[in-house]
């Protein structure tokens, strides 16, 4: 392989790398803001009684 090739190859597996780490970090951000939302709605169901109302009074 020349180097011009090989400077390519290393190139192209950087950004593939790159890709792969930004795929990481989505995905884990996504599982977090899913759980906690999840987590979230949870509680709000827990805490509201079945007799109380959810809205506000004026």
């Amino acid at each position: 392989m020349t180097a011009p090739q090989e400077r390519a190859t290393a190139g192209r597996a950087r950004r593939v790398r790159e890709a792969a780490a930004a795929l990481g970090v989505r995905a884990v951000l996504l599982a977090y803001w899913g759980t906690t939302s999840l987590l979230a709605r949870r509680r709000a169901n827990a805490r509201t009684g079945v007799g109380e109302s959810v809205r506000r009074k004026a």
